[in-house]
């Protein structure tokens, strides 16, 4: 018997992290959730956490429809200096 991958042959190419901003209580963390099950309950809890260990004041919600892809408003993009996404089931 012989066993073929049904997704075919890739290659896996390594690259490095994106440099990490420097997170301060003056942050303002964007919080991306798309409308799939329990994905605002995770970054709940990412807010909560975020909020004790940095001190953060202002997190800023963006949601989207599961089917839709996201459209994200120059305010949100403006305003976020980093965003922590979250796509759940």
């Amino acid at each position: 018997m012989e066993l073929i991958n049904p997704c075919g042959v890739f290659e896996v190419k390594g690259a490095p992290l994106t440099p990490r901003k420097q997170i301060t209580a003056d942050t303002v963390v964007g919080l991306f959730a798309n409308d799939k099950k329990n994905a605002d309950v995770l970054l709940s809890h990412v807010k909560e956490l975020l909020a004790q260990r940095f001190n953060i004041k202002k997190f800023v919600w963006f949601k989207k429809q599961a089917s839709a892809p996201a459209a994200f408003t120059d305010q949100f993009i403006a305003e976020c200096d980093v965003v922590a996404a979250a796509v759940c089931d």
